[in-house]
């Protein structure tokens, strides 16, 4: 199943976008903020109930970290998510893809952060499961206030709190890391390229990654593949590229 996202169009009214995308995708994952986030679910439940395409849930990560200082902040960001988890179950969504800590500002020089974060990571799994969902942690860009980047901190905090694994391959290459990600199980896997110095979330065959190779690959595991794109422009073209790798499998 080949699903659109772009974190922007929450933004925009939850039936405007479903519209724009079922025309072309088998699905959407949309970002559970603003105008798509838990304070707008009976709006969102009543569009759903009107059309046959499956959504998937993208938690928030706007003003959200697991690993903050202030544990006050540590237990909502948990908390927010967790509707992510509630959403989904309403939606007959299977997964919620979930985004690690940051270090924040003094943060940086705090050495609880990774540990705040595995609690918080541990207590999405529970909370994912008494939900019925799959919990999928995301790995992140290269950026130095970021978790999440190396394959080595990954496994650490899927293998501490039993999440499962996103695998953003475009993330992925800004550090170099796709070929150790690769050896992963991914429940959910976003696509969008880059020229491996920084997150352009660009066209697929517009950067330099190997994405024949990386399908091949993946494709054995016959989890969702989620296109992000800046616009439906680039989302489209994207999936027609996408289309034609498939095609030769």
């Amino acid at each position: 199943m080949i699903l659109a996202s772009n974190p922007l169009y929450c933004l925009k009214p939850f039936e405007e976008v479903l519209h724009m995308v079922k025309n072309h995708f088998d699905g959407w994952e949309f970002l559970a903020e603003k105008e798509h986030g838990w304070g707008m679910k009976e709006h969102i439940l009543d569009v759903m109930s009107t059309v046959d395409t499956y959504v998937q849930v993208h938690a928030p990560f706007n003003d959200i970290n697991l690993a903050s200082i202030n544990p006050r902040i540590a237990h909502t960001s948990v908390k927010e998510i967790e509707h992510s988890f509630r959403l989904a179950s309403l939606l007959g969504s299977d997964v919620v893809t979930v985004h690690p800590g940051i270090y924040s500002p003094l943060g940086r020089f705090w050495t609880g952060a990774k540990e705040r974060a595995h609690i918080s990571m541990k207590r999405l799994s529970d909370m994912a499961e008494e939900h019925g969902i799959t919990c999928a942690l995301e790995n992140m860009p290269n950026f130095d206030f970021t978790m999440g980047v190396t394959p080595e901190e990954i496994s650490e905090f899927i293998g501490s709190s039993g999440l499962a694994f996103c695998f953003d391959v475009g993330h992925a290459n800004t550090c170099g890391y796709i070929d150790e990600f690769l050896e992963f199980v991914p429940a959910n896997v976003h696509l969008h390229d880059n020229h491996g110095h920084k997150d352009e979330h660009l066209a697929l065959g517009a950067g330099n990654i190997d994405f024949p190779r990386v399908i091949k690959k993946i494709h054995k595991h016959r989890c969702h593949l989620v296109i992000e794109g800046r616009d439906m422009e680039s989302l489209v073209k994207s999936k027609g590229y996408l289309d034609n790798l498939l095609d030769k499998l």
